[in-house]
């Protein structure tokens, strides 16, 4: 079916039921619409043509929790409708439904969640850019410093040691641009609870044989895994293959984001 048709259809859908956005994963064009379009970049939707319906309603639902996801992290929408366009559907998507997969709450009593929206935000950008042309792998551990130093050790010269705190706020979006430079460095970011950077370039000296983790997840997954469940800290890592971003607590894996369902600022 023709994509203009498509997104029309939307818009009188997304009228209807009150929708907080239309959500297009068609190509982007002029379209006159009062509810705001957000459209998703990039995405190759040519490989489902070859599934059954079934599949390729499973694949577009969890095409739609993730570029939900991302609404929740950068336009904080949490409730209500939001309206899926593909080339071959439209879907109602509830955000209640994939809330406790967007929830940062259950985060909250080790990281405010200013900090963990801040941060998550900021991975995300490492996630989608990389750096100077090619994808990097870092890692972000929050929570007590204290008690994340004595869990790791210093392998390079901490790069933040000394520096006044307005350029060690990961809440300032100007302060950025460094740690994506330093995200490039092995080890991994230390953040305190204020959001206040502690160090970069830190090696955890954990293990993590015995976390239980999918297939594929090299050592800085591990041992930040390892290091969530040692301690009550929450660690944020960034695959240098694929792009996803997780979220640990307890060892465990609470959360992961595609960086390749992405949508346009």
């Amino acid at each position: 079916m023709n994509d203009d048709v498509m997104l029309q259809a939307a818009r009188d859908v997304a009228a209807s039921v009150g929708a907080r956005a239309i959500v297009s994963f068609t190509e982007p064009r002029e379209f006159a619409s009062d509810i705001p379009v957000i459209w998703v970049q990039e995405l190759q939707l040519d490989v489902l043509k070859d599934l059954t319906m079934h599949d390729i309603l499973e694949v577009s639902e969890r095409h739609m929790l993730d570029a939900t996801v991302q609404l929740y992290l950068s336009r904080r929408l949490e409730s209500g409708l939001v309206v899926g366009v593909f080339p071959y559907a439209l879907i109602l998507y509830d955000i209640e439904e994939g809330k406790n997969f967007i929830s940062l709450k259950e985060f909250a009593d080790i990281v405010p969640r200013d900090v963990l929206h801040a941060v998550l935000n900021l991975a995300m950008e490492i996630a989608i850019e990389g750096r100077e042309g090619r994808s990097i792998g870092t890692a972000f551990i929050i929570g007590d410093p204290d008690e994340i130093f004595r869990h790791s050790h210093q392998a390079i010269l901490n790069p933040y040691q000394g520096q006044p705190p307005a350029l060690r706020d990961i809440k300032n979006k100007d302060n950025w641009e460094s740690v994506k430079e330093f995200a490039q460095l092995d080890g991994v970011f230390v953040i305190d609870t204020s959001g206040d950077i502690r160090a970069a370039g830190r090696y955890l000296d954990v293990t993590g044989r015995t976390v239980m983790l999918p297939g594929g997840l090299g050592g800085r997954h591990r041992a930040t895994a390892f290091v969530t469940r040692e301690i009550p800290v929450v660690g944020i890592t960034i695959s240098e293959s694929g792009g996803m971003v997780r979220v640990f607590r307890d060892g465990i894996c609470k959360l992961a984001i595609r960086s390749d369902v992405r949508i346009k600022s």
